[in-house]
């Protein structure tokens, strides 16, 4: 029976009216606030009041402070309505005074640079000097000339002696030149080049530092012809004479370095050009000081008797210009802020509240007992307050509203929701593919359609029903089967519910979640994942005594607490049964547990068959070749592969799903979407396409392999290609041959990367890994070993241990350990010589279907028999892809025919036909 539904409560809020009213209200205060009061000028800070007091900004009659402690003020003042002469006189001194600091310090840094430049420009003219030979007069040879010297620094550069180091000079090459000339040989002449090329690389010497850029190229002119002529083959004479140009080359140089402009000599050289330029801005640095200190000294007499604060200090005009260039420098630049400002805060008054006491203020403003403003105390200290708690207020409210239905009081009652006949239409007619499954709750059924059936013979229907299996077998949809065979209320409610960040919450929604069970009784109370709140107690890290451990007592506790006549049954489903507590399954709580496994080939059949009532399936589409194509899927992936064909179907705009979309859609799901954007080039599709066709055909020589249905060379997922095989049966064991053959299969593509393609890739890497896991499984756990016999040596750990989630033990030597190395490496390199003896007979075969993949891209089974037994044909593949593509393809309507008006009348004059007919 169904309780009537009861009206929903509407809950209290708070007014939003009221709210409004109260941020209108203080948006209207604000305003009138703002525009009654009179603009104020720019002043927030009692270092600032320094400035304005050094330059008359402010009237001292109006400045005055109120204290508020000990150590801190509020003063308030009004500007200027303009400047005064004196503080026009007072801001010009500092001004000049800031400008006096700059320039000095800017001397001071040009003279340092002067230093170097002039060690810089003695070095180069004495290394001229010795490398032109040219004789140092008595008076000494001078490259600056003292013209440039002042009375606070001696400017010029004379020199007076050379270095001892001796060196070729111009003077001495002109000599070796006359003695060659006179006794020339080949040898002397080869000499005398060396000298001079010696001499040219001196010239062009960074030290030198020859800046003229006619001199330089002339330089490289002569550096290039000697350098060919000691390279080269020249007769003597010839040579002589080139030689001789690179020497009138430098005589040139040396003549122009040597003329005197501007009272300087070598100004060729770039060390003297650079001492000149700096030389230059000295001058007008010192210039400029000098019209500085005129000006400072005639502004220093009209302040004189000035008190000035700075940085909170009383001093003089005098021990004002004392102070540190630096720290000057960054007083004046807050006084020059201020002056500027000055235009802006012109005739406005000005208010800091609660500033730390200085200097300027003791000295220059007036003291005022505080006046109470109890208006500002309410907007400074109870508003805030209050919107504070508004806040605060609302935040609450929307968290309570989220935590379960009815706010923060009912926040410990449990959020199931309560379906019954009218909110859900699910039976057993819509579950497929888990028969069992059905039969055992048939039962259940029976129960709450009648239960004076059982209880008339002593039995007593179980008190709770654990559906165990993996994700996607339908273990939801069986338990709302249940409730809607039944027509009983269905509670549905996910473990995860009971979780939550408050202690306690969760066994009060178990209480509250019974308790709701009770008052609809019969009914049905399902837990999905009950997993969440079921686990083992006290096997977290660390143990303990949490919230999770509370509500699972609490679940315990009700399960007891209940009778099998309340007709209440408890249904849960996990996909997880080994990490709930040994206390949740003993008889008395679950007292059965109902497996819904993957289903097998007939299983899929059905549930396809449930699945496609919605799709629209061509005639020609044979479900049972999708069951068989999709060994190990669930009920939830074969319904997404019906979906995928249809949505696969729509795109290619045909009128119903076609066998060909099925199968697509069965690889797009199992495997990926097709990788259509990967540019492959040709080579790499052809080792694919060998790789490929060495798995197949090993797998169709092979005793005890599976049937091969697809070989495939276009990407999906991770991987370049596939080769698919499909069981012809359900499978519970395997056999040794079979797996035997597995091994050759999977290092089939590898073998034939090696015999074909002369290297092996990369892409066996899924292939070995899966051999190796295959024989060291034949080993370890299936004891297919006839050396180390029928002994299990599988790593496991403990179903109950504290270990770390992914730590094991062997329970085995390390002896035992190689053994098993061994006999797997054995396993492996016995299908490598399988598969390799294989494909060495078939390599016709191999290439061949290669030269397929390379053109069709994708081969299904008939194609890949047809192989084998030498009946292939490539342009009855072409013809079957053709109509494939053509099939339920959609055709565009007739455009619409041209009619007479008077066609068109008496068409119009008549009913409209129904569309079809």
């Amino acid at each position: 029976m169904q309780q009537p539904e009861k009206p929903e409560q509407p809950r209290k809020r708070f007014p939003g009216g009221l709210l409004l009213f109260v941020l209108a209200a203080i948006l209207i205060v604000l305003t009138v606030q703002n525009l009654s009061s009179e603009k104020g000028g720019k002043v927030s800070f009692s270092h600032q009041v320094e400035h304005l007091v050094n330059l008359d900004l402010i009237h001292k009659d109006d400045s005055r402070k109120i204290a508020q402690n000990d150590n801190l003020v509020t003063f308030t003042g009004k500007f200027k309505e303009r400047l005064s002469d004196d503080a026009k006189m007072r801001f010009r001194y500092l001004e000049l005074l800031n400008e006096n600091h700059s320039l000095s310090e800017g001397r001071e840094e040009i003279a340092k640079n002067l230093s170097l430049l002039q060690g810089q420009v003695r070095e180069s003219a004495e290394m001229f000097l010795v490398l032109s030979g040219t004789p140092i007069p008595k008076g000494g040879f001078s490259v600056v000339s003292p013209y440039f010297d002042t009375q606070v620094r001696q400017n010029s550069v004379v020199i007076h002696s050379l270095p001892q180091k001796r060196e070729l000079s111009l003077t001495d090459l002109q000599g070796e030149y006359r003695e060659v000339s006179q006794n020339m040989t080949p040898a002397s002449v080869q000499t005398f080049g060396e000298h001079v090329d010696k001499l040219i690389q001196s010239y062009k010497s960074p030290t030198l530092g020859i800046g003229d850029e006619a001199m330089k190229q002339e330089l490289r002119a002569a550096d290039r012809k000697v350098s060919e002529t000691l390279g080269g083959n020249l007769s003597a004479e010839e040579a002589l004479a080139r030689y001789q140009s690179g020497l009138i080359t430098l005589n040139q140089i040396t003549l122009e370095l040597l003329k005197k402009e501007n009272h300087t000599t070598l100004g060729g050289l770039r060390s003297v050009r650079n001492y000149l330029v700096n030389l230059n801005q000295y001058q007008q640095t010192a210039q400029a000081l000098d019209e500085n200190e005129a000006q400072l000294t005639k502004a220093r007499s009209s302040v004189a008797n000035v008190t000035w604060f700075f940085n909170n200090k009383e001093i003089s005009t005098r021990a004002l210009e004392k102070q540190s260039p630096e720290e000057f420098s960054l007083w004046f630049a807050q006084s020059k802020k201020e002056w500027d400002a000055f235009g802006a805060n012109k005739g406005t008054l000005f208010k800091a509240p609660d500033q730390p006491r200085n200097a300027v203020l003791e000295k220059t403003f007036k003291s005022q007992e505080p006046s109470p403003n109890y208006l500002s105390y309410i907007f400074l200290t109870i508003f805030p307050i209050l919107i504070v708690f508004l806040i605060l207020y609302f935040v609450f409210a929307r968290q309570m509203k989220g935590m379960g239905s009815g706010g923060a009081m009912n926040f410990g009652k449990s959020p199931a929701k309560m379906l019954n006949k009218s909110t859900h239409k699910v039976t057993f007619k819509d579950v497929a593919g888990v028969t069992e499954a059905k039969e055992e709750l048939h039962e259940v059924v029976d129960f709450l359609k009648d239960p004076s059936k059982f209880t008339a013979l002593g039995a007593r229907i179980p008190k709770g029903v654990l559906l165990i299996g993996p994700p996607g077998t339908g273990k939801t949809l069986i338990a709302k089967a249940v409730a809607g065979e039944a027509d009983r209320p269905f509670f549905s409610i996910s473990g995860s519910d009971f979780v939550e960040m408050f202690v306690g919450v969760g066994a009060s929604r178990i209480r509250d979640l019974f308790g709701q069970a009770k008052k609809n009784a019969p009914c049905i109370v399902f837990i999905d994942e009950i997993d969440a709140v079921g686990r083992h107690r006290g096997a977290g890290i660390g143990g303990g005594h949490d919230e999770r451990e509370q509500t699972l007592n609490q679940l315990l506790v009700e399960m007891d607490g209940f009778d099998t006549n309340e007709g209440v049954i408890l249904m849960a489903a996990t996909n997880r049964p080994d990490v709930l507590d040994k206390a949740l399954l003993r008889p008395g709580r679950f007292d059965r547990n109902v497996v819904l496994d993957l289903p097998d080939i007939k299983g899929r059949l059905e549930i396809l068959k449930v699945h496609a009532r919605r799709i629209k399936l061509d005639p020609n589409v044979d479900l049972m070749d999708v069951a068989r194509a999709t060994p190990g899927s669930s009920g939830a992936d074969l319904m997404n592969i019906l979906n995928e064909s249809a949505l696969l179907a729509a795109r290619k705009g045909r009128s119903a799903v076609t066998h060909a979309d099925t199968l697509e859609a069965c690889d797009k799901v199992k495997y990926g979407k097709e990788r259509r954007s990967l540019e492959l080039d040709e080579k790499e599709k052809e080792h694919t396409a060998y790789h490929e066709s060495g798995h197949a055909i090993v797998g169709l020589s092979v005793d005890k392999g599976d049937p091969v249905e697809k070989v495939t060379i276009i990407p999906r997922g991770l991987s370049l290609g596939a080769t698919h095989f499909v069981p012809e049966k359900n499978k519970t064991s395997y056999w040794r041959k079979e797996l035997v053959d597995r091994l050759a299969v999977l290092m089939g593509g590898r073998v034939a990367e090696d015999l074909f393609v002369g290297d092996i890739s990369s892409g066996a890497q899924m292939d070995i890994s899966q051999a190796t896991k295959l024989a060291r499984s034949m080993i370890c756990q299936w004891g297919m070993n006839t050396s180390l016999g029928p002994v299990a040596y599988d790593e496991r750990s403990e179903e109950y241990s504290y270990a770390m989630p992914g730590q094991s033990a062997k329970n085995y030597s390390e002896e035992t350990a190689r053994q098993i190395d061994a006999e797997v490496r054995k396993l492996l390199e016995e299908a490598n010589t399988f598969a390799n003896k294989i494909l060495t007979e078939k390599k016709e075969k191999v290439e061949l279907m290669t030269q397929m993949l390379m053109e069709f891209e994708t081969l299904d089974k008939e194609d890949v028999l047809a192989i084998m037994d030498g009946s292939w044909d490539a342009e009855n593949k072409r013809k079957k892809l053709k109509a494939m593509n053509d099939a339920h393809r959609k055709v565009p309507p007739p455009p619409p025919s041209q009619q007479n008006p008077e066609e068109k009348a008496d068409g119009d004059a008549g009913p409209a036909a129904p569309q079809g007919a």
